[in-house]
């Protein structure tokens, strides 16, 4: 559509104003060096920035269709998790370049959602100190990562100062590094696609934890979890899941930190901010 009304535009105003070249002027001093008279060279370039603004007016447009609004996403930080390779330490709490993984987690999540919140089951008085609500898991036991987004979903459908939030994005608490718009872009492709949940596809890896879930879809969510299923990525295929290829190869992007080694390798990979 935008080439048709490039074409258009271009064969109406040449017919009426543009001289026979086969060098189309595209500034106002290339114009003026054609020896065009005053009028003409106001008309030609006023019809190039008009066509211009045209274009990039319909690009926005459509752009706009698959556009979710931020204040309608809200976002939790999973870290309720046991953390056995890391002998049953929280690794959110644990420090990268002397601040806590959970520091840089929230530095870069919280600018990409309208509301923001911690998923945790213990130490409960450390993460007070990050200021930010906490939800603990519905039921009692580890119920892996699916719970903690299921019991996200919950808070957010019931809190008062949440209100208008439709979308749920989640970022694990042990993934320091990730791009300052992978909401954005999950949130893209998923309305682009009607689908129900979008997650990253990174170096040929899913990042199930890395993903964005239409909250209306919380029923689908309980019924998983009391069918014992603990992760989402088995998940996916029966919610019409989309996953979105996300081509960022800086060092350390979506890595998540398991163990000692890793947490070394991250701090040798991830630049000090």
């Amino acid at each position: 559509m935008g080439k048709l009304l490039i074409l258009i535009l271009f064969k109406s105003q040449r017919a009426t104003a543009c001289p026979q070249s086969a060098d189309f002027p595209t500034s106002k001093t290339q114009i003026q060096s054609q020896n065009m008279g005053p009028k003409l060279v106001k008309s030609t370039y006023n019809f190039i920035i008009g066509g211009s603004r045209a274009i990039f007016s319909l690009f926005n447009s459509q752009l706009a269709k698959y556009m979710i609004s931020k204040s309608e996403i809200g976002g939790v930080i999973l870290a309720g998790g046991k953390a056995s390779r890391m002998g049953f330490r929280d690794k959110a709490l644990e420090p990268l370049h002397t601040r806590p993984l959970l520091e840089h987690v929230i530095a870069k999540a919280a600018p990409q959602v309208a509301h923001l919140i911690l998923s945790v089951n213990h130490n409960i008085e450390r993460y007070q100190a990050f200021g930010l609500p906490m939800v603990n898991d519905r039921t009692d036991g580890y119920g892996g990562p699916l719970l903690g987004i299921l019991s996200a979903m919950h808070w957010f459908r019931g809190a008062k100062t949440a209100k208008g939030i439709r979308y749920l994005a989640c970022f694990p608490g042990d993934a320091p590094e990730f791009p300052k718009d992978v909401v954005y872009q999950l949130g893209l492709e998923l309305d682009k696609k009607s689908a129900a949940a979008a997650y990253i596809f990174h170096r040929d890896q899913i990042q199930p934890l890395f993903s964005v879930w239409r909250l209306d879809i919380i029923q689908k969510i309980e019924d998983a979890v009391a069918d014992g299923l603990f992760g989402p990525k088995l998940l996916f295929g029966s919610l019409n899941a989309v996953a979105v290829n996300y081509e960022d190869n800086s060092p350390g992007a979506f890595s998540n930190i398991n163990s000692r080694e890793d947490l070394t390798a991250a701090a040798l990979l991830i630049s000090r901010e």
